[in-house]
């Protein structure tokens, strides 16, 4: 099989994006040929360091990760500067060239690439499938279900759109990239908690900083480390916000802004922390809370869609009312008392719940075996 697949970016050090890069490998071992059409492509290599941009100073090209020897990559010209006509032009170039080789097109995400590509499908009788999660079932979504022949999700609550064409297949976590480290076991100095997303109001990032400095003051060695950069410009006077406030709750020594982290580093976050916090609404599961469980670091989120997944007994022990201090501070609370982020059966009852449902071997094999179809 032959697959073209459309996608927003193609960058291993994409804080965001770049877990996909392993996605399209694995993928690539179980097909003859992957083209990828990316609205954006830069090589990837191992970051040196980042701003709370995400800008990234790159390594030579020697030590720059090379992609699967079938996979071809061809860009509509973002990294270029591109503007919106040429990169509608980039688009249609690009697939063009390539449908007449391959027998279907995978879409990663992005509905608008569906309904753009169907005209040409059609023409060259190509199927279309999309993976996607997202909180809103808008317009695009509901016309780009029309055209697909398929639409792969994590969960129900990742495509909230009622067809027979949702297959929910479970996220895809590379439980080899993300294990549980020995050290988890041996917790010594402050208790470290990650708010992993990218610097915006929704992530709940504020919220989270006061909770933990009210628990501060009450006497818990705590650190907090917010994992995440700037990707719209007008964040940028949230992100100022959160050190202001901060500085205004006299934790400025226990607050570290890491700003982005390309993919490829989080393991070594998680590796070094006991809890991550999440506070986000209801919707699809979120990775970071899927790569937490996976190594070894206890989640609590605001989330309810991981009701269902997380143990029962201890679900409503880990899950938060949205936007809620006083719950968030009781449940972070209980947490930090019990010990839970010592538990080592819980640790690897939670870990064994991603290796069983979230694991990407089995996703690629499951997204594999249903176009084949």
């Amino acid at each position: 099989m032959k697959l073209l697949i459309i996608t927003q970016k193609y960058d291993i050090n994409d804080s965001n994006l770049g877990v996909f890069i392993d996605w399209w490998d694995k993928l690539a071992e179980r097909v003859d040929k992957i083209y990828i059409l990316a609205l954006e492509y830069r090589s990837g290599s191992t970051p040196i360091e980042a701003d709370q941009r995400g800008n990234y100073q790159r390594e030579s090209a020697e030590n720059q990760r090379k992609s699967a020897s079938n996979i071809e990559i061809l860009s509509m010209g973002k990294e270029k500067g591109a503007g919106f006509f040429r990169k509608i032009f980039g688009f249609y170039a690009g697939l063009f060239k390539i449908i007449g080789k391959t027998d279907a097109i995978l879409v990663h995400m992005i509905p608008k690439y569906v309904i753009l590509a169907a005209p040409v499908a059609f023409v060259f009788r190509k199927p279309i499938y999309m993976w996607y999660t997202g909180v809103s079932a808008h317009w695009q979504l509901r016309v780009a279900v029309l055209f697909c022949k398929k639409i792969f999700t994590a969960h129900e609550a990742a495509m909230r759109i009622s067809t027979s064409k949702r297959i929910i297949t479970g996220h895809g976590i590379d439980v080899k990239k993300f294990q549980v480290p020995s050290s988890k076991f041996q917790v010594q100095g402050p208790i470290t908690i990650l708010s992993v997303g990218r610097i915006t109001p929704s992530k709940g990032h504020d919220l989270i900083i006061k909770v933990v400095a009210n628990l501060i003051k009450l006497g818990y060695d705590l650190k907090l480390k917010i994992i995440g950069g700037v990707i719209q410009r007008y964040h940028e006077n949230y992100s100022t916000s959160l050190k202001e406030l901060v500085r205004e709750l006299e934790i400025a020594d226990r607050v570290e802004f890491s700003g982005a982290v390309s993919y490829d580093k989080m393991p070594e976050y998680l590796g070094n922390a006991e809890i991550l916090i999440n506070a986000v609404p209801f919707g699809g599961l979120d990775k970071a809370v899927l790569e937490a469980m996976s190594a070894g670091v206890v989640p609590l989120t605001s989330n309810s869609a991981f009701l269902s997944v997380f143990p029962e007994g201890v679900n409503r022990n880990l899950v938060f009312k949205i936007g809620d201090f006083e719950d968030l501070k009781n449940k972070l609370k209980n947490i930090l008392d019990k010990k839970f982020y010592q538990n080592d059966g819980l640790k690897h009852e939670l870990r064994n719940i991603v290796v069983r449902n979230h694991n990407l071997d089995n996703l690629i094999l499951r997204v594999v075996k249903e176009i084949k179809v």
